[in-house]
């Protein structure tokens, strides 16, 4: 098989998304994926400088040409548009930073959906300074669904073989309870057992699924969403065919042989399964987005604009996003 490409969205220049793609490029160099960088060559120039690396940059045009310019060895960069290093202020919310970051990305994405590279890794950027620049979206993946035309998404977030799909993602707790919908329920488990066939090779993928309440709300005692929606939500997937359990109770679901034996976990809200996905893999855990037609990963970490420029960032995150991407890939060139 072909090495695939990765192509990997710069971030936002101001945060650490350069420094731990650098960080990766030296530290994880890998044979078996051919990795291209989608932003702008010297805000690399000057990461280069301020760290005192040496690196060659290797400066492609446009997607088209990647496989024809592309050197081994380089930090192989698409040109996506011009960005003046005068309007680079390290760890400061920028609307210029903004616009090169939200550009670096659609440019990614569209390269993925015309399999130019095969999978894509994104660098974190800042919404706010993303929105200063007039792109009013709350994240990557709401600009994911948009340019793949995809209205159901799901967010996985994972470590090794511990998997975590989200019913709700960055919404206020208090607005939770009115989303733990049947609908929503079975949306997100029908996706997730799909996906971790199409992408990971799961045949007949184990699924359990978290209650909302304390204690699956003791016979109704803490709340009715169980009776209602998740167990009803449940019962669908099964008549369709989908290996899934439940509803177990938040504080028992994740104990050590329900993680050996499950491949995925899904949980109604945020909070209720990303504490302990990081407590156990804060620096391993890596954001797939399911349900949309091209393969997407994250580092799980966001621009941490108080430690950028220090050369301090931890790039293993970024380093297992990029491996889960290249496994994906793999997955996807067998199958085709």
């Amino acid at each position: 098989m072909n090495r695939p490409f990765i192509g990997v969205s710069m971030g936002d220049p101001a945060g650490i998304g350069p420094e731990v793609i650098l960080k990766h490029l030296i530290y994880e160099p890998s044979s078996k994926y051919k990795l291209v960088v989608f932003g702008s060559p010297n805000v690399f120039e000057y990461y280069l400088d301020l760290f005192n690396l040496a690196m060659q940059i290797n400066v492609i045009d446009k997607p088209e040409n990647i496989e024809k310019d592309y050197k081994d060895g380089e930090l192989n960069i698409v040109k996506v548009d011009d960005f003046k290093i005068e309007d680079l202020t390290i760890g400061k919310v920028n609307a210029k930073c903004g616009d090169i970051a939200y550009k670096s990305f659609v440019e990614t994405v569209e390269a993925a959906k015309r399999d130019q590279i095969c999978a894509i890794v994104t660098a974190p950027f800042s919404k706010e300074a993303v929105n200063l620049a007039g792109h009013k979206y709350t994240g990557h993946t709401e600009i994911l669904a948009e340019r793949t035309n995809t209205k159901e998404y799901v967010m996985m977030l994972a470590a090794k073989r511990f998997r975590i799909a989200l019913v709700t993602t960055h919404v206020a707790l208090r607005d939770v309870p009115k989303l733990i919908t049947k609908e929503n329920v079975l949306k997100t488990i029908r996706i997730t057992s799909r996906d971790l066939n199409r992408w990971f090779g799961i045949n007949n993928p184990r699924i359990a699924v978290a209650s909302l309440n304390p204690h699956n709300s003791e016979g109704g005692l803490m709340g009715d969403e169980e009776e209602k929606e998740i167990l009803p939500a449940i019962k669908q997937a099964r008549n369709e065919g989908i290996n899934v359990e439940g509803t177990f109770s938040a504080d028992t679901i994740f104990v050590k042989d329900r993680r050996s034996k499950y491949d995925c976990f899904v949980t109604m809200y945020h909070d209720q399964g990303l504490s302990v996905l990081k407590a156990l893999y804060f620096d391993s855990s890596v954001n797939i987005t399911l349900g949309i037609p091209i393969i997407r990963t994250s580092p799980d970490h966001g621009t941490a604009f108080d430690i950028a420029g220090k050369f301090i960032a931890n790039h293993k995150s970024f380093t297992e996003a990029v491996r889960q991407a290249y496994r994906m890939a793999r997955w996807k060139q067998r199958k085709a």
